[in-house]
C-alpha cells in the first residue's frame, strides 16, 4: 500500500510540475522572447501554436491532478463521512486540505477563463487589423496578464500548502 501511496503522491507532483511549470515558463521566457520576435505575425503564430498545444497538455496533467488528488486523501484516510460532518475541516490536516483545495478550484477556474475566453480573444485580437482592435488588444491583454500572475501566485500557495501536508 505504501509503494501504491508514493507512486501516486509522484504522479501528482509531476503532473503540478508539468502545470504550474509551463505557466511560469510561458511567462517568464516565452512571452519576453516573443517581444523580441520580428514581424508581429511570428509572434502571433508561434504564441497561437504554443498555447493550443500547452491548452491540451495542461489540462490532461489537471485531470491527473485531480485523480491523483482523490486518491492521495483517500491514502491519508479521508473519508466522505469526515467531509461531510465537517470533522475533517477542524484538524489542522483537515484546514491545509481545504486552503489548498479552494486555491485549486480558483486555478481551475481562471484557467478556464484563460484557456477558453481571454486567450483565444487574445490571438483573434492580435490577428486582426480592424479598427478600434489596438484598444481591446491592449485591455485583454492587461486581463491575460493579471490572470497569469494571479494564477501563478495561486500556484505557488497550493504548493505551500502541499508542503504543509506532507
Amino acid at each position: 500500500m505504501q509503494f501504491s501511496y508514493n507512486l501516486v503522491v509522484l504522479i501528482h507532483v509531476l503532473a503540478a510540475i508539468i502545470w504550474l511549470g509551463g505557466m511560469f515558463f510561458i511567462a517568464i521566457v516565452m512571452v519576453p522572447v516573443l517581444r523580441m520576435l520580428e514581424p508581429p505575425q511570428i509572434r502571433i503564430e508561434v504564441l497561437s501554436s504554443t498555447a493550443r498545444r500547452f491548452r491540451v497538455v495542461s489540462w490532461i496533467a489537471i485531470i491527473v491532478i485531480l485523480v491523483t488528488g482523490v486518491l492521495n486523501a483517500i491514502n491519508r484516510g479521508v473519508t466522505l463521512q469526515a467531509i461531510s460532518t465537517g470533522e475533517l475541516f477542524s484538524t489542522y490536516f483537515g484546514k491545509i486540505l481545504a486552503l489548498k483545495l479552494t486555491l485549486v478550484f480558483a486555478m481551475l477556474v481562471l484557467s478556464a477563463i484563460h484557456d477558453f475566453i481571454l486567450g483565444p480573444r487574445l490571438i483573434e485580437l492580435l490577428s486582426s487589423s480592424s479598427p478600434g482592435s489596438f484598444q481591446k488588444l491592449q485591455k485583454n491583454r492587461r486581463y491575460v496578464s493579471w490572470l497569469a500572475r494571479i494564477n501563478a501566485l495561486f500556484g505557488i500557495l497550493v504548493v505551500a500548502c502541499a508542503v504543509m501536508l506532507s
